[in-house]
């Protein structure tokens, strides 16, 4: 019987077995949308589920707009306010599963947002630094060829 109360508008995302030096013996995991549940079966002949802990996502903490959500082949690390908390997973696609689904909980967005995000400031770096318009040069190397942007000039950025 598990120990988990959900509210009106949260959901499970992850459920798996790991286990970790904070907190003895094999322990199920739960990922929500707002908190990790952490229980171990108890008993020998009945088993109880007892709750160990409660991660709520809103205390991982975040370094230039990055989750502190780290994996090293089956281990994760998730840096808290409260502390550090490393599991160790069965494989590493577990441990990737769980990563991934914990970083876009605390961070309310995918994995595809985040890289578009990223590649948008990108651009617009270099766009200011060298004055052009990246995205019109690159559109004008597939429309035109490298031969034709060359000849063509590439053009700066329009204001």
């Amino acid at each position: 019987m598990s120990n988990l109360d959900l509210q009106a508008e949260e959901v499970i995302l992850f459920e798996g077995t790991a286990t970790s030096k904070s907190y003895k013996g094999a322990l199920k995991i739960t990922l929500t949308s707002t908190k990790i549940v952490i229980e171990r079966d108890k008993g020998v002949f009945k088993k109880v589920r007892e709750l160990v802990d409660v991660v709520e996502l809103a205390s991982v903490k975040f370094y230039n707009d990055v989750a502190q959500i780290k994996q090293h082949l089956s281990d994760v690390e998730i840096q808290t306010t409260v502390g550090k908390i490393v599991f160790s997973f069965s494989g590493m696609l577990e441990a990737r599963k769980f990563t991934g689904k914990a970083v876009d909980a605390v961070t309310g967005t995918t994995l595809a947002k985040r890289v578009s995000d990223k590649t948008k400031g990108a651009f617009e770096m270099v766009d200011d630094t060298l004055g052009l318009d990246t995205r019109s040069a690159i559109k004008g190397v597939l429309e035109k060829g490298v031969k034709g942007v060359i000849i063509d000039g590439i053009g700066g950025k329009k204001k």
